[in-house]
């Protein structure tokens, strides 16, 4: 079992990516999609707060993001295809020029 869990570990550390955050939420809207799951991630006013379900909402919650408004496009149920196509979106956010 500890085996498994170091391994993890070990996998998930390669895996890590930054995410560009601006005055809590994301600089950009963003839609990403992997399989058959579609996710569109949206910036927030300050205060808003996640307005995201599932698999989304814990990843933003993870990721330090405070205000971010989401919505799953596809009718896909799969929490995995769903966290994966997150974090696709995730991976597209670019930094925003304005300032």
């Amino acid at each position: 079992m500890s085996q498994a869990i170091d391994k993890a570990t070990r996998r998930a550390k390669k895996d890590l990516l930054s995410v560009i955050i601006v005055n809590g939420t994301i600089p950009h809207e963003v839609e990403a999609k992997y399989g058959p799951a579609v996710i569109l991630l949206k910036p927030q006013k300050q205060g808003r707060g996640l307005v995201a379900g599932g698999a989304v909402r814990t990843i933003c919650d993870l990721a330090g993001i405070k205000n971010i408004s989401s919505k799953i496009l596809s009718g896909s149920k799969n929490k995995l295809n769903n966290a994966r196509a997150t974090m696709e979106a995730l991976k597209k956010l670019k930094a925003s020029n304005k300032v």
